[in-house]
C-alpha cells in the first residue's frame, strides 16, 4: 500500500515558526552594528524607482542586498498573466485588502502580538492600511518589474522593515522564544496567501467568477513577490490545492482570539468606516460576510447573521459587483493616480529604529 505524504507537516511548521530570512537578517545586524540608520539617510529614502542606481554611500551590505534583490528574474507569462488579473480587478482586491485581507491576518494571536510592538501600525490604522495598499501597487502594476516600475526596491525595504522587527524583538525583554521568531517563515506563507487565495476568496464572495487557472496564476504571481521578501520555496504553495491546505493548516495552528488582534481589527474597522466606499452597505456588516463568524469573533468584530444573509443574496443578484467599474484599464489608472496624490510626500516601507516607533 502506498503511504500518502502529508502536505504541510506539523514538525516542518513548527521548524518554520523557529526560521527568519538570513540575507535581510544579516543585513540588518550590519546596519546596526555599523550605525547606519537608513530613517534619516536621504539616500535611502530617495530610493524610489528600479532604475535608480544603488547609492555609493550605502555599506557593502546594503548594496549587495539591493543588488541581490534586483537581480531577480520575473517570468515574463507569470507576470502579465498577474498584474493583468490586478489590473482586471484592482478595485475590488484593493477593497478585500482592508476588509479582508488585513483582519483576517489579525487572527493569527502571534503575529498580531509582534505587530503591537510599533506604535505607528498599533494606533495609526491608516498608516497600515495604505502603506500596504502602495505595497500591492507598487509590485502588482504592469510595469512594478520594469526600470519605471517600484517593485524591486518596495520588496526590498519591506523585507527590510521585517528583519528590523526582528532584531529588535530579539534584543527586548519584550519577546519569549517560546513564541518563535518574530516575522517567522510561517507568518510570512500565510501574510503572502492573504494577497492572493485570501483576496481571491473576497472577489469569489463579492460575485465574481475567477476560474481555477485564473487563481493559480495569481497565486503564482504572488509566490514570485513572496520569495524576493525571502519566503523559502516550501512554503510557496505550486497549485490551488496546496494553497487551500496551507492557509487552512497555518489557520488551525495559530488563528485565535488575543487582545492585540481585537485591537488592530476595531480600530482597522473603524477607520474604514470614515472613509468614502463605493457602496452603501454597513462596513461592519460588509466585513462580517467576507471574514466569516469565526474570524470576526477572534478579532473582536461584530457578525450579525442576517445582516450576512441578506449582503449573501444582494451578492447573487450581482448589485456588489456592479459598484466596480468595467473599464479596467481606465479605473486602475484612475485609482493609482487618485492614490498616489493622496500619499504624495510620505515615506512608505519606513526602516524600524526602535519598538515604539
Amino acid at each position: 500500500m502506498q503511504t500518502q505524504t502529508i502536505k504541510y507537516p506539523n514538525k516542518a511548521l513548527d521548524l518554520a515558526r523557529k526560521t527568519g530570512d538570513e540575507l535581510a537578517d544579516k543585513t540588518v545586524k550590519d546596519l546596526f552594528e555599523n550605525g547606519f540608520n537608513p530613517l534619516s539617510n536621504d539616500a535611502y529614502n530617495d530610493l524610489i524607482f528600479n532604475h535608480q542606481p544603488i547609492p555609493n554611500e550605502f555599506p557593502d551590505s546594503l548594496k549587495r542586498y539591493f543588488d541581490f534583490i534586483k537581480s531577480n528574474e520575473i517570468d515574463d507569462n507569470v507576470d502579465e498573466k498577474g498584474a493583468d488579473f490586478y489590473v482586471k480587478h484592482a478595485s475590488a482586491i484593493m477593497l478585500c485588502l482592508g476588509m479582508l485581507s488585513l483582519p483576517y491576518c489579525y487572527a493569527a494571536a502571534e503575529g498580531s502580538k509582534v505587530l503591537s510592538f510599533s506604535k505607528r501600525i498599533y494606533e495609526q490604522p491608516e498608516k497600515r492600511l495604505t502603506e500596504t495598499a502602495e505595497f500591492v501597487f507598487d509590485v502588482c502594476s504592469p510595469e512594478a518589474f520594469t526600470a519605471g516600475g517600484k517593485g524591486f526596491i518596495s520588496i526590498g525595504k519591506v523585507r527590510l522593515m521585517h528583519a528590523a522587527i526582528r532584531y529588535h524583538l530579539l534584543k527586548s525583554d519584550k519577546w519569549t522564544k517560546e513564541l518563535g521568531i518574530p516575522v517567522n517563515q510561517e507568518d510570512m506563507a500565510g501574510t503572502n496567501l492573504s494577497f492572493s487565495l485570501i483576496a481571491i476568496r473576497g472577489l469569489r464572495k463579492l460575485g465574481y467568477t475567477i476560474s481555477a487557472e485564473e487563481s493559480l496564476n495569481y497565486i503564482n504571481y504572488w509566490n514570485k513577490i513572496g520569495a524576493m521578501l525571502g519566503v523559502a520555496p516550501e512554503w510557496l504553495p505550486t497549485s490551488n490545492d496546496e494553497a487551500f491546505i496551507l492557509d487552512k493548516k497555518i489557520k488551525s495552528r495559530n488563528f485565535r482570539y488575543s487582545k492585540e488582534g481585537e485591537l488592530l481589527g476595531v480600530n482597522l474597522q473603524n477607520y474604514i468606516k470614515s472613509q468614502p466606499l463605493p457602496f452603501s452597505f454597513p462596513i461592519e456588516s460588509m466585513m462580517a460576510y467576507l471574514l466569516g463568524a469565526d474570524i470576526c469573533e477572534m478579532i473582536g468584530l461584530p457578525y450579525d447573521q442576517l445582516e450576512v444573509d441578506i449582503i449573501s443574496n444582494i451578492k447573487n443578484l450581482n448589485s456588489i459587483r456592479n459598484v466596480f467599474p468595467t473599464n479596467h484599464q481606465k479605473e486602475f489608472k484612475k485609482l493609482k493616480k487618485q492614490f498616489g496624490e493622496r500619499n504624495s510626500g510620505t515615506m512608505p516601507f519606513q526602516f524600524l529604529m526602535r519598538l515604539d516607533s
